[in-house]
């Protein structure tokens, strides 16, 4: 069985980028009172205070896996398992901001944005832990990585402290090399949200 070796930098250059800090701003108990008259007229000196709240999540920075047609699965794939916790105090989505591609050692080899593939195309895309610790054998609800385009897609959503996994999943056609490598980065931005 040949197998192709392939590194899927997860780039957290910019994983902090949207929403590293968010505001809150709340109002301290009031300490003195007074009465304003009828008609009559009063400042009241109102201070306010920002917290701001720092967005943290870890997950590795380089995931190396493999890829051939000789898997019996859906998913061509052998890849580690990715985990993903975030630090915060607030609930967090991970979204894939970008992706750059460069299979210029798979000749004669194009990408795939869609998961669909031809018998020249590779696919590559993350798919969410279902069953853990077991690597993914099908390939739905997939989040496929389109190669050069920005995108603003979701892969996790997590809790305030939560952990949660992923896996690099991904097929391709009959007549794609399998004996050589390929990188795939995807930029992943890190953002506040109300939660799952």
């Amino acid at each position: 069985m040949k197998k192709k070796n392939i590194f899927l930098q997860l780039a957290l250059t910019a994983a902090l980028l949207a929403s590293t800090f968010s505001t809150t701003a709340h109002a301290a108990e009031a300490t003195t009172t007074r009465d304003i008259p009828v008609g009559g007229s009063g400042q009241v000196e109102m201070v306010g205070t920002i917290e701001p709240t720092i967005l943290s999540v870890t997950m590795p920075s380089f995931v190396p896996f493999n890829i051939s047609n000789s898997l019996s699965t859906q998913n061509k794939v052998i890849s580690p398992r990715i985990n993903v916790k975030n630090n915060s105090n607030v609930p967090v989505q991970v979204d894939v901001a970008s992706t750059k591609v460069d299979i210029s050692k798979l000749k004669n080899t194009t990408w795939s944005n869609t998961g669909a593939v031809n018998d020249n195309q590779i696919a590559i895309g993350l798919k969410q832990e279902d069953t853990p610790n077991t690597m993914p054998t099908d390939l739905a609800n997939t989040r496929w990585l389109k190669d050069n385009q920005t995108e603003e897609m979701n892969v996790m959503v997590l809790n305030s402290n939560q952990e949660g996994a992923m896996y690099v999943v991904g097929t391709l056609g009959q007549k794609v090399s399998e004996s050589a490598t390929f990188n795939v980065t995807p930029t992943f931005v890190v953002s506040q949200t109300s939660g799952n």
